[in-house]
């Protein structure tokens, strides 16, 4: 179960960067997005080591 968290994590990471690259064509991104999109990653690896944890 832990793994698949830990997959969808990284799904939405990945999607997450995705947006806001496109954004970036498009607008000006602001400072704040590109934090919140690095929580994001701690967040995906945490779960992905928690998941190596549980075997």
């Amino acid at each position: 179960m832990k793994i698949a968290l830990a997959l969808l994590a990284w799904a939405a990471v990945l999607a997450g960067a995705w947006v806001i690259w496109m954004a970036s064509q498009l607008y000006q991104v602001r400072p704040g997005v590109f934090g919140a999109e690095a929580l994001a990653v701690v967040f995906a690896m945490w779960m992905t080591l928690e998941a190596r944890k549980c075997g």
